[in-house]
Order: structure tokens, then sequence, then C-alpha cells
């Protein structure tokens, strides 16, 4: 009776240990496949935040424009060279567009909303990279986009000034009526001072993404440090 007992307790422990054992391999791989799974969705959002950071510069770099010939503008008001503005090259956009449009905010930012629907956001353990992941892709670009709706709202504010009071500036065909318009209006003190205001959204905006690459460029480099 004893030897069955002490049988049937082996048997006991083996099923036991057997069962033990196969839950450990079973955890043990879904860590290795969580891992896995942290290590590409890292990998991925790298190879965005370089993208990203291209982008970024690309529109930095296209709001100093703006900016530089509207700060010429500004520092030449009221005996601006009417026929030298007219005949300047300004990289497929006219004086007017130049001076009145804002310029929309669009990153690549597509391969972080689909990890970030899928879960996989979610899955990631380091506190630092998950705190700067929410800086970049939530907190900074939502300032961004503050920026842009602001000077949105005012470049449809200009618009609606420039159709009610010079309508041949949309025109653009270099006529006499053209410079005549584009003479009263660069001694406007109302146009004067949307210019201003739209030069001190666009220098915001721009300081705005040199602060939004540093974090970019910081999340990179963490990433950078931790899948190595």
């Amino acid at each position: 009776m004893k030897n069955l007992f002490a049988r049937g307790g082996i048997e006991f422990l083996a099923v036991l240990l057997g069962i033990s054992g196969s839950l450990w391999m079973e955890n043990n791989r879904q860590v290795k496949l969580e891992d896995e799974q942290i290590y590409n969705t890292l990998y991925s959002l790298k190879e965005e935040l370089v993208t990203l950071n291209e982008y970024s510069e690309r529109y930095k770099n296209k709001i100093l424009r703006d900016y530089k010939i509207c700060d010429q503008l500004l520092t030449d008001w009221g005996s601006n060279d009417i026929d030298s503005l007219v005949n300047q090259e300004l990289e497929g956009r006219d004086l007017i567009l130049t001076i009145k449009a804002y310029r929309a905010f669009h990153p690549p930012i597509s391969i972080f909303n689909s990890l970030k629907s899928d879960g996989s956001i979610g899955l990631i353990k380091n506190p630092n990279i998950k705190t700067k992941i929410n800086n970049v892709y939530e907190v900074s670009f939502s300032h961004i986009q503050e920026g842009v709706d602001n000077e949105r709202n005012l470049y449809q504010k200009l618009n609606e000034y420039i159709i009610l009071n010079y309508p041949y500036l949309l025109i653009d065909d270099k006529s006499i009526k053209y410079k005549t318009a584009l003479t009263k209006f660069l001694n406007d003190e109302i146009a004067l001072a949307y210019i201003i205001e739209k030069n001190s959204m666009r220098n915001f905006l721009a300081n705005l993404i040199s602060r939004y690459m540093i974090r970019v460029n910081d999340l990179n480099l963490l990433i950078d440090s931790h899948i190595k």
C-alpha cells in the first residue's frame, strides 16, 4: 500500500513538474515573441523618425523662405521697388500667395499610427522611450498644429481683405492695374499689420519646428541605443 502511494506521489509530482515546465517554456516563448515585437516596433519607428526629421527640415526651410520675403517687404515698407517685386522668382509661389498663405503640416507618421492602432506602442516597457514618443507624436505635434491653425485663420482674414479691397492682386498678370494695386497694398496700414502678425506667426512656427526636430533626434538616438 505504501509503495502504491509512493508511486502515485511520484507520478503526481512528475505530472506537476511536466505542467510547470510546459508553462515555463510557454511563458518564455511569449516573452521572446513580445521582445521581438517591441524590437520590430522600435526599429520601424526609428526608420520613420529619419523621414520625419527630413520632412520637418524641408517644412522649416519653406517657412523661413516665406518669412524672409515678407521681412524684406516690411524693411522696405513704403518704398518697395514694385517692378523688382513683380519680376522676382519665388519658387512657384507668387508674391501675394507668399504673403497671405499658410503651409499645412502633414508629417509622415503613418507607421506610428498603425503601431498605435494595433497595440504595439503599448507593449514598449522603457518609460523614457514611451515619454519621448508621446512628446514627439502627441504633445509637440499638437502644438505645431495649433500654430498652423492660427496662421490659417489669419490667412482667411487677410485673403478676404485682399478680395474686397485689392481684387487685381489675385490676377497676378503683371498688368498696370496689378502693379497699381500692389503699390497701394504695400502702403496700406491694415495690410502692414496683417503682414507683421503673419511673420510673427511664421517665426514662432519655425521655432516650434526647430524644437520638434530636437525631440525627434533625441528619440531616434534613444531608440538606437536601446535596440543595439
